[in-house]
């Protein structure tokens, strides 16, 4: 669920090195040399001697980094998740549930960009994809603001829009100075994922928020984990923040929940979750609207 759905990553090894080490004699041709070289989650060097002028896009937050970055006419294939920017819905779907690997190599990408977060589901569309030579980058599964601005750094390196890339982190950084603008007194806030209870916890994007807005998620465990209806009573957070649809309603009908301060006093909001889990360039609009949210 990248947070939705509660994933977690394993890793595998993918190998694109340029050949030829030997200098050239006069019936060789001298080896082309790189210019956008950048190393992925699994370790592996790309190396690309000319900027990609078609690229694929394997997850939603990989494409709307290229988007910002000025290479909106460069995407090629997205998946059925891809839905910002609003010119993305046009752009061929190479992926639903599974990767459409045929309909990738017979699209010949210069470049096609992978997540960690999905290489236990499309480990062998990956391995096909690096066998037909085209060149794969598996993108670090982020889970804060470095490791996010860290891959848009590296994508920038690989598509020759590394200028672009640091202004876009100088920018994010510059944002972030939103925190300043919160209350001293912190409020404890309970984020809600799902019904059934998931939230959001340490070393998570939203919990960094939270830090940044001088808020205080009540969840002290790591990753995902799911509460019990006690928990959060316990708990008593001031305000709820939920990330799916109906879920006032949904809250509404827990009659022990009646007398939780944010409850009480009406203080359940519900955030976009693509801005505040895609580790993207709207991240800092995700912290403004929890800032607008908690401490409006």
């Amino acid at each position: 669920m990248n947070f939705k759905k509660i994933i977690i990553a394993s890793s595998m090894a993918i190998l694109l090195a340029l050949a030829g080490c030997s200098a050239p004699t006069t019936s060789e041709k001298p080896t082309q040399s790189s210019e956008y070289i950048a190393t992925d989650a699994t370790g592996t060097k790309i190396e690309l001697s000319a900027k990609p002028k078609k690229i694929v896009s394997l997850i939603p937050s990989n494409t709307e980094i290229l988007y910002r970055l000025g290479l909106g006419e460069n995407v090629i294939g997205v998946t059925s998740s891809d839905d910002y920017p609003a010119a993305v819905k046009q752009v061929p779907v190479v992926a639903t549930t599974e990767i459409n690997v045929e309909k990738i190599i017979g699209m010949k990408p210069d470049l096609v960009l992978g997540h960690a977060s999905m290489m236990s589901y499309n480990k062998d569309a990956y391995n096909q994809i690096t066998k037909a030579n085209i060149p794969l980058f598996v993108v670090e599964d982020a889970q804060n603001f470095d490791a996010a601005y860290n891959t848009f750094i590296q994508i920038g390196d690989l598509t020759g829009t590394t200028k672009d890339a640091e202004k876009l982190v100088s920018s994010m950084q510059a944002s972030g100075a939103v925190k300043e603008r919160a209350r001293k007194e912190k409020a404890k806030v309970w984020l809600e994922i799902s019904p059934d209870l998931y939230t959001a916890g340490q070393e998570t994007f939203i919990n960094e928020m939270l830090t940044n807005i001088q808020a205080t998620n009540i969840v002290s465990e790591k990753g995902y984990p799911q509460y019990s209806e006690e928990q959060v009573i316990q708990a008593a957070p001031d305000v709820i923040i939920t990330i799916y649809p109906n879920a006032k309603q949904e809250i509404a009908k827990r009659s022990a929940w009646k007398n939780i301060p944010a409850v009480k006093n009406n203080r359940i909001y519900e955030i976009d979750p693509s801005i505040v889990s895609r580790p993207g360039p709207r991240l800092m609009e995700g912290q403004e609207a929890l800032l607008q949210a908690i401490y409006p």
